[in-house]
């Protein structure tokens, strides 16, 4: 079998041992040619009232990993439930400007005129940030969502765009993250699985897992987490159609699993036992 994608797990005791643990499993290393002015980090904060966020101690361990490289901004935009200064208020991420890192509100910048592939947008108008093709670090969590069966990292670039009532893009909401992939498709893909949702959102319930997964390659990614959950990548529909129009790897055979054998079983195991779909 000749594998299309490589994606690497940890299951650790923090976030930083995880992450750092599992980027050393990755078959190539991450490259930073030195002229990197600027990286952008994109956690998922969508509700801090709710669980399944991106925890402040996932954001700072890419933060602080790649401080080195070039300036640090954490982005987010307004949605209804909150601004993305609220967010980050309620989810201590001021701790991250303490370190020197910049927090973005991409509702409050400037925009310009973009193109896209043209699923939903053809041009529209973008935060200035996100102009000049940025070397973009998608740090997301996973979690059931009925609408669109799995929320993980490809769903997370819709908070890329600034409007607060994202509402209107329901409707053709693959369209529209296929042309935010292939527009802002990210240097690195990372999904924190420090503790994952049980159930609905709402009903406050999470359990820990310890877990991080990394990959160059988002749609494998996601294809894996829905894999977690008990979902088939090419029953959820943004996922079969980016593996169709070449965007990444769906199908789980050609993905290569990266980590000891002992993480993957408790990765595995604890999905099963807490979280995974049964059929």
């Amino acid at each position: 079998m000749k594998y299309a994608a490589e994606i690497a797990i940890a299951v650790k005791r923090n976030p930083w041992e995880g992450l750092r643990t599992a980027l050393s499993k990755l078959s190539s290393p991450i490259h930073l040619d030195g002229t990197l002015k600027q990286i952008l980090v994109k956690p998922s904060i969508y509700d801090p009232a709710l669980p399944g966020n991106t925890s402040l101690e996932m954001t700072m361990a890419v933060a602080r990993l790649f401080r080195h490289a070039a300036s640090i901004s954490i982005v987010e935009s307004d949605n209804p439930q909150r601004t993305a200064d609220e967010a980050f208020e309620k989810m201590n991420y001021e701790r991250l400007e303490n370190e020197g890192f910049r927090l973005v509100n991409l509702s409050n910048l400037d925009t310009v005129l973009a193109e896209f592939a043209g699923h939903a947008f053809l041009q529209r108008q973008i935060p200035d940030i996100l102009a000049f093709n940025p070397f973009l670090v998608n740090v997301s969590t996973a979690k059931l969502q009925s609408s669109i069966k799995i929320s993980a990292s490809i769903k997370n670039l819709f908070g890329l765009l600034p409007e607060q009532d994202k509402s209107k893009y329901h409707d053709n909401l693959s369209d529209v993250l296929l042309d935010l992939l292939t527009a802002f498709r990210p240097a690195l893909t990372i999904v924190d699985l420090t503790k994952v949702v049980v159930g609905n959102r709402t009903d406050q319930n999470e359990v820990h897992i310890g877990g991080v997964l990394v990959g160059r390659d988002p749609v494998a990614v996601d294809a894996f987490c829905a894999s977690l959950f008990g979902v088939e990548p090419m029953d959820v529909p943004y996922l079969r159609r980016a593996f169709e129009e070449g965007l990444g790897e769906a199908m789980l055979d050609r993905i290569t699993v990266l980590g000891t054998e002992i993480q993957k079983v408790r990765l595995f195991e604890a999905f099963s036992e807490h979280v995974r779909i049964h059929k």
